[in-house]
């Protein structure tokens, strides 16, 4: 009798247990039904045209597409695959959950006092605003609408930091190709190597090919893959001046070789390579005179070619 009872007194609590699951199941999927996944993005962001993020400490970042091509701050052009990435970010990102109610207040004065603004743009027209945040251990990443209590966001399917595509540096936005010509737009180029002359050369048109100034025998095959070199070099990333203490007197001494390339529109561009030494390990270089760079192993030997590779 005693072993009935304790068997339905087991089956009572099985029932219960299962009956608390489905309820507890039924009200989370409930309070994550109403969340809208919309929230932080915009209807068609094809037609936003500019993103402006504003940290709270330091200058803000105005990215704006002129029609042909995205611009960082007005100044130089933006890296295509950087505004691929931060588009990708902002349609796929969704909020996974609100912020415990009692962190709420703590999270939305940390996003407010060490976050970003965002401000998404059709024309001149803002149409979204928010702010972006992250955990100490930058493993969360938090949305919070002006208004608005602060979710955690997710893009579905990943583990991502995704607050890190908002705090790149303005140098972090710009694009890496150096030389902005290829074989349509191409006059001339120059390499020259201060401390051995005699590597020197110029390229230009000869007639009706491109060759070197002095040197009618060259190789073309050679030529055309130093040219094709140079079109393509990137930096590996730029870099503060203020990170090397020893650049002021690398510029000083002046760069192993400087190669200068000029359009058929009468545009400029300068690349000077500093020397690999033992206290520069580093393969430094600066575009035009004021951006500094560092350049990878295969690109800098690539362009580091003198007058004597082109012989036959």
């Amino acid at each position: 009798m005693q072993e009935k009872r304790n068997i339905r007194l087991l089956i009572t609590l099985i029932v219960s247990c299962v009956a608390l699951a489905i309820l507890i199941y039924a009200g989370n999927r409930e309070a994550f039904s109403t969340i809208d996944k919309q929230m932080f993005r915009v209807e068609d962001q094809t037609r936003i045209n500019k993103v402006v993020i504003k940290p709270v400490a330091g200058g803000a970042v105005e990215l704006r597409f002129d029609g042909a091509k995205w611009l960082v701050n007005n100044s130089y052009q933006a890296d295509r695959q950087m505004i691929q990435i931060l588009f990708a970010t902002l349609l796929q990102t969704e909020p996974r959950r609100e912020v415990a109610q009692t962190l709420q207040d703590s999270v939305s004065h940390h996003i407010k006092t060490t976050g970003y603004e965002i401000q998404l743009f059709e024309g001149d027209q803002l149409v979204k605003q928010f702010r972006v945040g992250g955990n100490a251990s930058k493993t969360e990443t938090y949305f919070q609408l002006p208004d608005g209590v602060p979710y955690i966001v997710q893009v579905p399917g990943y583990r991502l930091y995704i607050a890190s595509v908002f705090e790149l540096s303005p140098l972090e936005w710009r694009d890496k190709w150096l030389f902005n010509f290829n074989w349509q737009n191409f006059r001339a180029l120059t390499a020259s190597f201060p401390t051995k002359p005699q590597n020197d050369f110029t390229i230009a048109m000869q007639q009706t090919y491109f060759g070197i100034e002095g040197l009618p025998a060259a190789d073309t095959t050679r030529l055309n893959n130093y040219l094709d070199a140079v079109s393509l070099v990137q930096a590996s990333r730029f870099v503060q001046p203020s990170e090397f203490k020893y650049l002021d007197s690398l510029v000083q001494a002046g760069p192993e070789f400087t190669i200068r390339v000029s359009d058929i529109a009468n545009r400029n561009y300068s690349l000077e390579v500093y020397p690999v030494t033992e206290k520069n390990t580093v393969r430094l270089a600066r575009l035009n005179g004021e951006t500094v760079l560092l350049l990878n192993r295969a690109d800098r030997e690539a362009i580091a070619r003198t007058r004597s590779y082109f012989g036959n």
